[in-house]
């Protein structure tokens, strides 16, 4: 059976009862505006646009369907009359002039269905905007992002870190603050709030995100090109993997000298063929042309299945469609108007434009050389052209002339693509933050301290982001500096645990560049390190007491290789830890556990319900206690009821609630009945 130290889901909305415990705050310090309803209805009255302008292009769509089916049954019944009987030719002249205004509306009909599909790509943007800030976790968690996100690579604590602090999962920060759809844009932002806040690389990022949150036409516009690239068939890394592999046709140069000779070959025997079906050759020519021909294509036949299936994979990896072509060029164009300035020549901006578009080898360069390469290797899939691919392919190997210019641009960008995607990447988690920055003006940017020995989290009305903006309590808090930790009392669903993820989450939001819940935040260079949710593992036969010696063995690991780096602290967020042994132990375990992290030069905060904890004499002189409390008064009708305010004050908790829970629930102490 697994237990775990907190079940807390910030996709459930809290309230004032003893139901559910919302964030933590001193309600003093609310902020009237922090919310993102301006934001909510801009973009619902975008939204409505879009599907007005929807509703009325689908009523021309049908018009024109309608005025379709009319025109071609007008064609087959004045055919019939004017074919079957020969006293009304004018009705085949009817009929042909009906059908060609079948082609001529179908013509038509075409840019509004490509207007409608345009339409709901912008339609989903919005949609997901919305959802983001009216945290609709289900409508944000889809099938791709969460195998994807499943998928990213955090090595050791961080994959603790980002499932106790709700980073990556369903009801995520992640989900908050992405509008990534492309693989690498998904999978940067993922890291970027998983990984470690670095003052100067966070600061960067603020930078550009403060220049790209008010171009909201043009973000809106990259949303939708990154939505269509995401759900497009191409894989970027499987793209990037063939880039800078190894080529298939050099080692099989053979291929290349045949394509040449099958051309030589073609217009030889046709030559033969046509000079000696005319007398201008003995008819010896002839026949020599027609079995040249028939031989040719039954070769080029057999290389074509036996050899060339390879050779089909790479197309369908590097261009899968041209429309797949079309959409990274469209969106590494969109670099094109990236604010940069003088004072941003070197900044992140600055280096993303210059791989996407202005650099030697650049994305847009490399895309458009690759349409063309497309354009050729597309004439096998499409319907229209498959009938010219075949002559070419039957007597030229045209597969292998494609091939052949193919590998020249890999062999000729090879050394870039990755940067390209890594650009990407880089860009669409900076728009995304960028809509986070725009929606919630409120929201405080980051302010660093890069002296680790005064290394302080520092934040005035600190709330947690993931709440919605109604439920949301906020408080000020400081932990820190080295030496010190905040050690957090209070009775159950008071709101520690929800301290704990505000403080974690708000470092982790200002390490990604991005604005952050509070209105004043200071902090520094910092790793995490946590302990809130820790399970058993009946099939590794570890218990619950020894997985959570095992977390914080994994965090004290984590403070001492911090302890290593001059410029970069560990901050430990602990949520009631080793609950699986005696409370007398449990109190000498845990300072000892603090002893370890306060020897590292670590600053974090610790939650408890055992109060006397707070009385050991080594944690009075290093911790600065709070508390959370519970206020029980009669309701209507007499009977208790338990409401929670949400706000930290100092010292220690005056107020338990565990019996009081119990009788609430039906398990309170009672007379057996005879």
């Amino acid at each position: 059976m697994n237990h775990s130290t907190s079940s807390n889901d910030p996709a459930n909305t809290p309230s004032r009862s003893a139901a559910e415990e919302p964030s933590v705050a001193t309600e003093s310090s609310n902020v009237a505006s922090d919310n993102a309803a301006a934001a909510v209805a801009r973009y619902q009255e975008q939204l409505e646009s879009i599907n007005a302008r929807c509703d009325v292009l689908a009523a021309k769509d049908q018009l024109l369907g309608k005025i379709r089916v009319g025109l071609f049954l007008a064609a087959i019944v004045f055919w019939l009359l004017g074919y079957a009987s020969n006293d009304v030719p004018s009705a085949r002249w009817i009929g042909w002039i009906a059908f060609a205004l079948f082609f001529v509306v179908a013509t038509l009909n075409e840019p509004i269905r490509d207007a409608i599909a345009e339409m709901k790509r912008h339609r989903s943007v919005f949609e997901r905007l919305i959802a983001r800030l009216n945290r609709d976790w289900n409508a944000l968690a889809t099938k791709r992002l969460t195998s994807l996100l499943a998928s990213v690579e955090l090595h050791g604590h961080r994959r603790e870190v980002a499932g106790d602090l709700d980073l990556l999962g369903r009801a995520s920060l992640f989900h908050l603050v992405s509008m990534a759809a492309t693989t690498p844009g998904i999978r940067t932002l993922a890291q970027w709030l998983s990984g470690p806040s670095i003052a100067e690389t966070a600061a960067e990022r603020a930078k550009a995100v403060d220049a790209l949150a008010p171009m909201r036409d043009q973000r809106i516009r990259f949303y939708t090109l990154a939505r269509d690239v995401g759900e497009s068939t191409g894989d970027p890394e499987q793209f990037t993997r063939w880039a800078t592999g190894d080529t298939w046709l050099q080692k099989r140069s053979w291929l290349s000298s045949w394509a040449l000779i099958s051309v030589v070959l073609t217009f030889v025997m046709l030559g033969a063929l046509l000079l000696g079906g005319a007398g201008w050759l003995p008819a010896m020519a002839f026949r020599i042309g027609l079995v040249g021909l028939i031989s040719l294509i039954v070769i080029n036949l057999l290389i074509t299945t036996l050899m060339l299936g390879p050779a089909h994979e790479i197309f369908s990896i590097a261009m899968a469609n041209r429309r797949m072509v079309t959409d990274y060029e469209e969106i590494f164009s969109a670099a094109t108007w990236l604010p940069v300035g003088d004072d941003d020549r070197g900044g992140v901006l600055s280096r993303i434009r210059n791989r996407m578009v202005d650099g030697d080898r650049c994305a847009v360069q490399g895309m458009r050389q690759l349409q063309r390469v497309a354009a050729a290797g597309g004439l096998r899939q499409s319907a229209g052209t498959f009938l010219l691919y075949l002559p070419l392919q039957a007597f030229g190997l045209w597969d292998v002339w494609v091939l052949k210019r193919l590998e020249s641009w890999q062999s000729h960008f090879r050394d870039q693509v990755a940067d390209w995607f890594e650009a990407l990447g880089e860009l669409e988690a900076l728009m995304s933050i960028a809509a986070l920055r725009d929606e919630y003006p409120t929201w405080a940017r980051a302010t660093w301290n890069q002296d680790p020995a005064t290394a302080t989290v520092k934040a005035t009305a600190i709330g947690h982001p993931l709440l919605p903006d109604s439920a949301r309590v906020r408080n000020d808090v400081q932990v820190g500096p080295p030496g010190t930790l905040l050690l957090v009392t209070g009775s159950n669903m008071s709101g520690k645990s929800t301290m704990l993820r505000s403080v974690g989450l708000n470092v982790a939001l200002a390490g990604a560049g991005a604005p952050v819940c509070a209105q004043q935040f200071e902090t520094a260079s910092i790793e995490l390190a946590t302990s809130i949710r820790v399970s058993d593992d009946v099939s590794e036969g570890v218990s619950f007491y020894m997985a959570e010696l095992k977390r914080l063995k994994s965090v004290v690991d984590q403070a001492r290789q911090m302890a290593k780096i001059n410029d970069r602290v560990c901050l430990f967020l602990l949520d009631e830890i080793l609950q699986g042994t005696n409370s007398r132990e449990r109190q000498i375990a845990v300072v000892q556990v603090l002893r370890h992290l306060m020897d590292s030069r670590s600053i974090g905060a610790i939650t408890t319900h055992d109060l006397e904890l707070a009385d050991e004499p080594e944690l009075q002189s290093i911790a600065t206690t709070v508390h959370f409390r519970e206020t029980i008064r009669p309701d209507a009708k007499g009977n208790e009821q338990m409401t929670f305010d949400y706000q930290m004050r100092q010292g220690v908790s005056p107020t338990t609630n565990a019996l009081r829970l119990l009788e609430m629930v039906g398990l309170g102490d009672h007379t057996p009945e005879d």
